[in-house]
């Protein structure tokens, strides 16, 4: 069984929300944590919270976009805690409403994060893992929005679409070597992003959010526990994401047996 005593994991977007979650979860099962995050100010409120579970935790300033930054934590990681097993590529921002409603430097600015942010951190830290040859995970946070078109997400839907896409060639890359890959697909995670989405929703989409919505230290724990079980795809609730799940892949087979029916037997 995987033990995660004194291996160490790195969390991007690690100071709130669902980063935050996987922390608290990475230091109750006895690793060594590293949050990073752009925000100075939430980073030390969170590594405070942190320190009353465990001592062994550091924070760092970094830019996901800026490999500078990703090169800095490389080196501080490595001198707190020796070699990384555990890279969870979390940081992400929001953005974009219809395609056509939304700029271009949105655009651009969205897949910098969401989809260059990860692919820099896989690029860094991939080869070290490899390198030092102890069993080690690769976590991408996507979204349920990156299985599932729904809505006017552009930007960001498509981006973690992208996400989930390099995480499925990524998988196809690491076969039979000492590191394996999950992508992780929230739909609701009662977050500051949600908090402030329930402001403005009607009573009915309010409901539906409430009955979905996860705390971020269960996401923490089914990460890890995807992590034990060598689980690829992380959904975080079975419910209206099942329902829309089946309903998107009830779609795309019917369109192909619309095309190309399957002979039936006699």
């Amino acid at each position: 069984m995987t033990s995660f005593n004194e291996k160490t994991a790195f969390i991007t977007g690690g100071a709130s929300g669902i980063g935050l979650g996987m922390a608290k979860a990475f230091l109750n099962a006895g690793a060594n944590v590293a949050i990073g995050d752009i925000n100075e100010e939430q980073l030390l409120i969170a590594e405070k919270e942190l320190k009353t579970i465990s001592e062994n935790v550091i924070s760092l300033k970094i830019d996901t976009t800026d490999t500078s930054t990703l090169r800095s934590a490389s080196t501080k990681i490595g001198d707190s805690f020796g070699h990384l097993h555990y890279l969870c590529n979390n940081a992400g921002i929001p953005g974009g409403s219809k395609i056509l409603e939304t700029p271009e430097e949105r655009w651009r600015l969205v897949h910098e994060v969401n989809f260059m942010g990860p692919l820099n951190g896989i690029n860094l830290f991939l080869p070290q893992m490899l390198e030092h040859g102890e069993p080690g995970h690769i976590v991408n946070t996507s979204s349920f929005s990156g299985i599932h078109g729904h809505g006017n997400q552009s930007a960001y839907g498509s981006s973690k679409f992208a996400l989930v896409g390099m995480s499925e060639f990524l998988r196809n890359d690491l076969k039979d070597t000492n590191v394996s890959v999950s992508v992780l697909c929230p739909h609701v995670v009662d977050t500051n992003i949600i908090s402030k989405l329930k402001a403005r929703v009607s009573g009915d989409v309010l409901e539906m959010i409430n009955q979905m919505a996860v705390d971020p230290s269960i996401v923490g724990d089914q990460v890890l526990n995807a992590i034990i079980e060598k689980e690829f795809y992380i959904f975080c609730d079975g419910i209206h994401t099942r329902e829309m799940l089946k309903a998107r892949c009830d779609a795309m087979l019917s369109a192909m047996d619309r095309q190309f029916p399957e002979e039936k037997n006699d």
